[in-house]
Parts: C-alpha cells; structure tokens; sequence
C-alpha cells in the first residue's frame, strides 16, 4: 500500500465542517450594526458603528438581529451613538442634541438621530436590538431617557413584538417590560439569576459569556421558565462554538459573518503554520499552504521572532524591518495571512511567559491543523518553537491535528521519518517565488543544494515528483491491547 496521505484532499470533505457538531443554533445579532465587514477589527470606513449604513448593511447580509445604542442629550434629543465620547464630544449626555448631530461619522453620516433611525428599521427585516444606555439623570420613578424612547416609538408606529430592548439599567428594564409586555426585554447586568429577572418581570438576559462561563446553568433554568437568553460580545471563535453549545439564542458579536459559519457549519478550517523566522514557514511547507488555501483553508502563517540576528552586518531593528518585509511580500503569493510573536532571533525563550505567549495565540486563532518544526534540529531556535507549539497542543486538550515539517534536512532537522505527504508538483514554481521574497536570506544555493533534493526524494517516497513531507503527532493510540493474565 502506499506510503503517506495526501493532507489537502484527504480533508478536503471535511472543510467546511466544524470541529464539534453544534447542538444548539443560536441567531446572529451584528453589534452596532455591520461595520467589520472586512473582517479587521478597524472596520469599514463606509460603514462605521452605529451608522445608518452599518444597520443597512446587516439588514442586507440577513443576520437575524442588528443591535443599536440609543443616548439622551442634555436638552431632550435621542442620538444614536454608544457614548459617552463621540468624535470630538466628550460625553454626549451633557452636549445639545443639535451639537451632537453637527458631529460626523468617517462615511459623513451626521450622528444618526433615534428618529431616523427607526424610520430605517421600518423599511427592514432585521430585528431592531434598542439598546437604552443608563443615563446620570435616571432617578427613582425618573426615567427620562425611557420616556422619550417610548413617544419616538410611538410616533413611528414600531410593531412592539418585532423589537428587542436591552440595558445595564435594571430600573429601565423593569418599567419596559411593564410597559411593553409584547416586547422582548433582556437585562444586561450579569449579576441577577433568571429566577431573580423572571420575578420582577423581565423576560430576557444578555450577560457577557464570562457569566455563562461561571453559571452555564442559567441557560436551561431561563428556557425553563420561557425567557430568552442572548450573550455579548463574543468575537473569538472558541467562545462562539463554546455557547452556541451551550444553548443560548442570540448571540451578539462584532464578526456576526465568523459566528453565522460556525453555527451553520460552513466555516472553513483554520490552519496555522508556526516557523521560528521568516521563511522558515514558506521553506517547510510552501507549498501545501499554497494548496490548502486554494481549497478553501484559512491559513496564517506565524513568526515566532522577526528574524533580528539573520542578516549578515545588519542587525536588531533594521534586520527586523527588512525581513517583516519580505514576509508580506512572501504571503501575497501564498495567500497566507501573518502575524509576528515577540520573541528575539537567536535569543529565544523557554519560560511560563513564553509558554503562555504560544498558549495566547493559539487558543485566539483556535486553528484545526498546525504545522511547526520538527523539534530535533540543529537551530536552537527551531526547537524551542516546536516545544512551545507541543505544549499548546497538550494544554488545549490536543484540540488540533498536529504536524511537523523539515527544514535542510541533515543539517538542521534531524532523524526525520516522514508519515504524510503532500504532492507539491503543481504549485512548486509558487512556492519558489515566495521563498526567493526572502531576499536578505540568499535561498538559492540552499534550495539547489538542499531543498530541491530533499523535495524530489519526498517525491520518490511518495510516488510523484516533487512533495513536502510531515510528521503526524499521535496521541498515543495502541496498535492492540494483549490479553490480560
């Protein structure tokens, strides 16, 4: 039979599932509308939070819900923004309605004010997500931002049981479920157990996942007395899997695209490939990212250092600034996305904060697959990588398939035996062009003396012309169990 499994394809009909079966299949609420269209945490300058456009835009894309902030001027006027600052206001509260609304948005929206908005909501499907902020005038019996929420509403005609209110103003929610029966009311407070927001006539909790971290339980005892339960504001893509397992309805989140894949199953694997210094990523395995992310993987490559003691006569900040360089010119022609750890080139860490830096990383990116260094290796570097990879391997439960590549092998990687491949063939001339971006490394000679013989051997092995080859780490599975005495 032949030897090794080709990676890509061998997974390729799993790519678009999840790492678990989601039980539960919560809605999708976009945070101040759908500003991160571009998937960066900077945004869109079209569509900036809490704009007109940013609520359209969610309408657009179909998420079930659009959440919005709602503010009370000092003289009575209702402005959508979340405060207090906004643009060059400092707390928009204490500011005039018509100064507020001489402010503009990066897209040159005035601040939108509540009654545009809700001229917006009628003509949407969306679900409107009101959130009331605590206003500093709000005293017993006195809720006045509550007050001028109920006439805008009023005025518009807004169908009661197609909306949702939120606030971290117990006293707000309490007089909005009293006044509103037909009208989802969640608390956002995190402190009160459902039974404690059932009694005073709340039907609702939006607590941040860290509540439902320590009380998973309030999830089920809230379904069981017919409340509904939504989580903010939950970005990450373990915290997303992890309650959307948990049961909860809606979940609020600032990448409401990430979140609708994995509750739907639709997301692509996420891979990540873990190198010591630039290039040593593209030199490994070039050429079955170049594959992966033509498939359809999420693939980041990950520097450990940026390759401060690796150019000849150039040293610290300039080597580091010429060689992040040419990582992104390298990741232009893989597709790849980077990002650089903290580590220093040649004087590399073992320690509980580098344990905890790797650690960080990789519980953030939650990857399905990671490739890093073959731990026995002649660069000190390269090991210590490795062993920092492993141990995230162990502490995250072994939650990702874990693979080594070679570099140079007989000069630094050492006592390699292979149990997968990858036929590179088709996309070798790629993976030349983004190793050669590593200009200050002089990768030519290598690859004629060392790489290119070690690709084309991998190939013999693998029955194809040219591959790169991987060891598999096990999680120490028996060939038999022998028969007890």
């Amino acid at each position: 039979m032949k030897k090794g499994i080709f990676i890509v394809f061998a997974l390729v009909l799993g790519l678009f599932a999840t790492s678990s079966v989601l039980l539960a299949q919560p809605k999708v609420v976009a945070h101040r509308g759908y500003w991160n269209v571009n998937g960066k945490w900077n945004g869109n300058a079209s569509t900036p939070q809490n704009s007109l456009a940013s609520y359209a835009e969610a309408d657009r894309s179909g998420f079930y819900g659009s959440e919005f902030d709602v503010n009370l001027t000092s003289d009575g006027g209702l402005v959508v923004c979340h405060g207090p600052k906004i643009v060059s206001i400092e707390d928009v509260q204490k500011e005039a309605f018509l100064t507020v609304r001489n402010e503009h948005l990066s897209n040159g929206e005035a601040v939108p004010s509540l009654d545009e908005f809700l001229s917006l909501i009628k003509k949407c499907k969306i679900r409107p997500v009101l959130e009331i902020k605590p206003d500093y005038r709000d005293k017993e019996g006195s809720l006045p931002a509550l007050e001028a929420i109920a006439k805008a509403l009023k005025k518009h005609k807004i169908d009661m049981g197609k909306l949702t209110i939120i606030s971290f103003s117990l006293d707000v929610c309490k007089e909005a479920a009293r006044r509103y029966p037909k009208t989802m009311v969640q608390y956002l407070g995190g402190e009160k157990s459902p039974q404690e927001l059932k009694a005073l006539g709340i039907n609702g909790l939006d607590y941040h996942y860290s509540v439902f971290d320590k009380h998973p339980e309030w999830v089920e005892a809230a379904h069981d007395l017919g409340m509904e339960v939504n989580v903010w504001t939950v970005d990450k893509r373990r915290d997303i899997k992890r309650m959307a397992a948990l049961g909860v309805d809606q979940i609020t989140t600032n990448y409401p695209v990430l979140a609708q894949q994995i509750i739907d199953g639709t997301l692509p694997k996420k891979v990540l490939i873990i190198g010591a210094h630039p290039d040593d990523p593209e030199t490994g395995c070039g050429g079955t990212m170049i594959l992966m992310k033509r498939a359809g993987y999420d693939v980041k490559c990950v520097y450990l250092t940026r390759g401060e003691a690796g150019i000849e006569g150039v040293q610290g900040d300039e080597a580091a600034r010429i060689r992040s360089e040419e990582v992104k010119n390298a990741c232009a022609i893989t597709g790849a996305d980077h990002v650089f750890l903290t580590q220093i080139d040649g004087q590399t860490e073992i320690n509980k904060a580098r344990y905890d830096e790797m650690l960080k990383l990789i519980q953030d990116e939650d990857p399905d697959i990671v490739f890093t260094h073959w731990p026995i290796d002649g660069h000190r570097d390269h090991r210590i990588c490795s062993i920092l990879v492993y141990d995230s391997w162990r502490r995250t439960g072994k939650s990702f398939d874990l693979y080594y590549f070679e570099v140079m092998t007989g000069v630094q990687t050492q006592n390699f035996h292979p149990t997968d491949y990858v036929d590179i063939t088709s996309v070798l001339e790629e993976k030349y062009k983004a190793c050669y971006c590593h200009k200050s490394q002089n990768l030519e000679p290598v690859f004629e003396g060392w790489h290119t013989p070690m690709e084309v051997f991998r190939g013999i092995e693998n029955r194809c012309k040219v591959a790169e080859a991987f060891i598999r780490q096990t999680d120490g599975n028996r060939i038999f169990e022998p028969a007890k005495p």
